[in-house]
């Protein structure tokens, strides 16, 4: 990843997508970017960033490309549910790019319903820049835990090279494809939560990420693989990360990747 934004809400009692629990909101992005978070009905919301992941919810602020862009969801006119892939090609002409969203996996997961909804980089002024759809995809498995695909197309705004690098947590190329491994801990505090010496240190050293605006203190582990095709973005998230994390989404990558390529 190059300085796009992957963005994909999800929540242990509520699965729908951002685009149904909050918009962009201006003032939020006066606080700090670890502060901008608003959780409703204990949803846990994650924006993957390639430069760095701060939790939020409508809006997530942060410098990219040298300058102040804020990325969110946006109203736009064709966002949709949908049950049945044989809509697929409608809404690829919908969203205006190609996307490769697999019925099935080979590890026995199984397409379960696609989500388009409407986003936006917002400018240090919060105007629009640039508006787009994602489409995000849920996965159930037999007796599993729902694994949910995010797609959205490259954003580019002139040079990346101000982007702080972020390492993943291991890398492997699949089919000519390079793909990011992340596992990722988000904890979800209240916001009188004072930092503890543990949490600045689990900060430093990375892939651990404190958030405020819960009602209480959540943790979780998050594994996920990122990789491009073409000027589109994939992201497998598993919410419930393990050790056998990092092959499964391989492997569903690699499927992705096959079944593009045919």
């Amino acid at each position: 990843m190059k300085g796009e934004t992957i963005s994909l809400a999800l929540n242990s009692l509520d699965d729908r997508h951002i685009t149904d629990t909050a918009f962009y909101s201006p003032e939020r992005v006066q606080s700090a970017p670890e502060r901008i978070v608003y959780m409703k009905k204990k949803r846990i919301i994650t924006f993957a960033l390639a430069a760095a992941l701060v939790l939020a919810l409508g809006i997530s602020a942060y410098a990219i490309w040298g300058v102040p862009r804020y990325t969110g969801t946006h109203q736009m006119p064709k966002t949709a549910e949908y049950t049945s892939l044989s809509e697929l090609p409608g809404i690829e002409e919908d969203i205006g790019y190609p996307v490769t969203v697999p019925e099935h996996f080979s590890n026995g997961y199984v397409f379960d319903k696609l989500r388009v909804d409407g986003e936006a980089v917002f400018g240090e002024s919060y105007e629009v820049l640039k508006e787009y759809y994602s489409v995000n995809v849920t996965y159930t498995g037999n007796g599993t835990p729902e694994l949910s695909l995010h797609i959205s197309p490259v954003l580019e705004f002139g040079s990346s090279s101000d982007v702080p690098a972020r390492t993943p947590s291991d890398q492997r190329t699949v089919g000519g494809v390079t793909v990011d491994l992340n596992r990722d801990h988000y904890k979800v505090v209240p916001e009188n939560y004072e930092k503890t010496e543990d949490d600045l240190t689990r900060e430093a050293a990375g892939h651990f990420y404190v958030s405020f605006g819960s009602d209480r203190i959540e943790e979780r582990e998050v594994a996920s693989a990122d990789f491009r095709l073409g000027n589109v973005n994939y992201t497998l998230l598993d919410m419930t990360a393990s050790d056998d994390s990092f092959e499964t989404l391989t492997r569903m990558a690699g499927e992705i990747i096959e079944e593009a390529g045919n």
